[in-house]
């Protein structure tokens, strides 16, 4: 039988900082169309998740980003956001750790040495998850499917470009955080 786990104050701490990270690193961005960007948002999130696993990542990235379409004035998108990128952290982080940072594969075990598959993998998931989700949310804020369709590139380079800094630093972190 699985045991459950409560969120502790270490974890909501953890889950804290992680989201003011995701929210600096989104506002390192190139605007790009209407109402989309190229940022590094995207990569905080996958790090996170690669790192420790669906719920920090999925909370962060649900904060973090809803946090940064408040402050930045995105606000028709803050709700969208935070379903869209807190679903995306918790798809990253399910697929290449597990729910909790605790689950540590062992680096002789399967998991441990298939860390750079899972990780590709969650991340893909993560991109193809984001895309739908925001060609959903530009389309009902904007009114027009021209314009989602016209933001897709922004949303593929975003995650492209969050796709190789979470490869680069998720296994190499994880490596370390495992001594």
């Amino acid at each position: 039988m699985m045991r459950k786990r409560k969120l502790g104050l270490r974890d909501i701490v953890f889950i804290g900082v992680l989201s003011a990270m995701c929210t600096i690193a989104t506002t390192i961005k190139i605007p790009f169309g209407e109402g989309a960007m190229i940022h590094l948002g995207s990569a905080m999130i996958y790090t996170t998740g690669i790192v420790f696993g669906g719920v920090y990542a999925g909370m962060a990235g649900a904060l973090g980003s809803a946090l940064f379409d408040v402050i930045m004035g995105y606000s028709p998108y803050t709700l969208w956001s935070f379903v869209i990128k807190g679903l995306a952290g918790l798809i990253v982080g399910v697929t290449a750790k597990g729910m909790w940072p605790e689950k540590r594969p062992a680096a002789n075990s399967v998991l441990g040495r298939n860390l750079l598959f899972r990780s590709s993998l969650a991340c893909f998931l993560g991109a193809v998850w984001t895309l739908g989700g925001y060609l959903a949310a530009w389309w009902q804020v904007t009114g027009s499917w021209a314009v989602a369709i016209s933001n897709a590139p922004g949303s593929l380079l975003t995650s492209g470009a969050g796709f190789v800094v979470a490869l680069m630093l998720g296994p190499r972190l994880s490596k370390v955080l495992n001594r």
